[in-house]
């Protein structure tokens, strides 16, 4: 399923050599309603600006760019609080293991399916996990049809370790 998924990203993303789509407003929306305005937000994979990125500070959120840093290497910088992004989805593991291992609050938009592995599970199950599912699929690629639902998977930011929103 997750090789699917990958796959249609490839023919339909930004970017057909990579899984590069960018993060519509709807898929952001649900997930300010449990962020506090106080904290100082970190978009690693947005280079100088993402829609993640503009949508936050539009709505009143500090969210900083990567300015180029590579997330997977670099250090992160010391005034953020809490990691928020959409990965590439073909580099999703090493996310989640990176973001762990920095032990700062996250939310990263991935594909529902990604709740399933034995790696991640263990992971999730070890170090915790709180899923935000979002009812309605997501459409990345403003071509319509989108092809499988998305979850914000979260550590340290929900109330509830399971919430669903419109």
């Amino acid at each position: 399923m997750a090789s699917t998924n990958i796959n249609m990203l490839h023919r339909t993303s930004n970017n057909s050599n990579s899984d590069e789509c960018y993060t519509p407003k709807e898929a952001i929306k649900p997930l300010l309603k449990e962020l506090k305005r106080d904290k100082v937000y970190y978009d690693c994979t947005s280079n100088t600006s993402s829609n993640i990125v503009d949508f936050m500070n539009d709505n009143g959120f500090v969210c900083k760019s990567s300015n180029g840093r590579d997330f997977l290497t670099d250090e992160v910088p010391k005034d953020i609080d809490i990691i928020i992004t959409n990965p590439p989805y073909s580099k999703k593991d090493k996310f989640i293991e990176r973001c762990y291992e920095i032990e700062k609050p996250f939310a990263l938009l991935l594909p529902v399916s990604s709740i399933q592995g034995q790696k991640r599970g263990a992971m999730f199950n070890e170090k915790g996990i709180e899923l935000l599912v979002l009812n309605k699929r997501v459409d990345f690629t403003g071509k319509g049809s989108p092809h499988f639902g998305v979850a914000w998977f979260c550590r340290g930011i929900l109330d509830n370790k399971l919430m669903f929103k419109k």
